[in-house]
């Protein structure tokens, strides 16, 4: 009997798809850029805060990489933030985890045709503001990151209240984009070097 059953849960191992999601969301940030990497964020995408730093007193120098471990208790979704020495950052959102090994930071990407590579990447940068710090953001501004203004506030009369969704549309072109936004009673909040291209939402915490 117990030699039947041991049969039996060998086969069932066997009918597993090859491609099948893991449970495990941990992953392994690999460093391709110059910068040292000072900090990693990775928290459920359905959270509000980035929770504690990954890497505790580690960092990622170029050329390396560095294995977070997260929960395997069924959350798969995850937005990452990396914080490079210096200050610059950069974040990831709705990345499902379980279903991926590494995240590349500075991995290199074709050019599309017609343009060789070195050059700035171009694109659609434009995305959804997703507001879930719990305040009204009454100005927004998304400026090229070559330029040295602001520029317009790109909310115009509108204000994003808290849970609220707003399109932010970007000419086609430049991908690194610097944000600010301004909550009501006039704080504010940046962050630089973001690839727009490369997400569709921007979920203000």
């Amino acid at each position: 009997m117990f030699r039947r059953a041991l049969i039996a849960a060998l086969f069932a191992l066997l009918a597993v798809p090859a491609g099948a999601q893991s449970n495990d969301p941990s992953f392994r940030v690999i460093n391709n850029t110059q910068n040292v990497v000072n900090e990693v964020y990775a928290s459920p995408a359905n959270q509000r805060s980035w929770g504690q730093d990954r890497l505790g007193t580690e960092t990622i120098a170029p050329g390396s990489s560095y294995i977070v471990r997260l929960p395997a208790d069924g959350q798969c979704v995850y937005d990452i933030r990396i914080v490079y020495q210096g200050g610059n950052a950069e974040e990831r959102r709705n990345l499902n985890t379980c279903n991926i090994t590494d995240v590349v930071l500075g991995e290199a990407q074709a050019a599309p045709p017609g343009q060789a590579q070195g050059q700035t990447q171009s694109g659609n940068p434009s995305f959804n503001l997703m507001n879930q710090s719990g305040r009204v953001i009454e100005q927004f501004f998304a400026s090229p990151s070559s330029q040295q203004d602001w520029g317009p506030d790109r909310l115009g009369n509108d204000v994003v209240q808290p849970g609220a969704t707003y399109a932010v549309r970007l000419p086609v072109g430049e991908c690194s984009y610097d944000l600010r936004w301004v909550w009501q009673g006039g704080q504010s909040q940046e962050r630089r070097n973001v690839n727009t291209c490369t997400m569709n939402n921007y979920v203000v915490r």
